[in-house]
């Protein structure tokens, strides 16, 4: 697959579905943006739910970029993708994803991520998957108000 940027348009949102898996078709733009000529902005695949869900599909981030890079297409990552994880254990990570948490997250994730997307203890309760589409939506609209971005 080729590289991407995500300066100008984050990744697709963390509800989009590719195989049967939230977060796997962000995942698999953060991926083409780390690769050589792309350009990931604040993106990172690590630590995250991207990193988490490859995690649950058995790779590391290097093997999925080499993986992502290789790949003709979507449709190969979707295919790798629904060898490794059952349907029923789809929907469990999907559940996942949709339920947790700020406060859920484990203490060091917890700390990065209230750094990375400025929140502070009151935001606790908020769900994780909400607070990434909402700095998105930050995102596009700083892009919008800016002349020649």
């Amino acid at each position: 697959m080729r590289p991407t940027s995500l300066r100008r348009r984050p990744p697709r949102d963390p509800r989009a579905r590719l195989g049967g898996l939230m977060m796997l078709p962000r995942t698999v733009d953060k991926a083409r943006a780390l690769l050589p000529g792309g350009d990931p902005g604040d993106y990172a695949i690590t630590p995250g739910l991207s990193a988490w869900l490859l995690g649950e599909l058995g790779f590391t981030e290097p093997e999925f970029l080499e993986f992502v890079r290789r790949a003709a297409d979507e449709q190969e990552i979707a295919a790798v993708a629904l060898t490794r994880v059952p349907p029923e254990g789809r929907e469990c990570l999907n559940a996942f994803m949709r339920s947790v948490r700020v406060c859920d997250l484990t203490p060091e994730h917890r700390a990065h991520f209230t750094r990375a997307h400025t929140l502070g203890p009151e935001h606790d309760e908020l769900l994780v998957i909400d607070v990434l589409i909402d700095d998105d939506r930050d995102l596009v609209n700083s892009r919008i108000a800016l002349p020649g971005a």
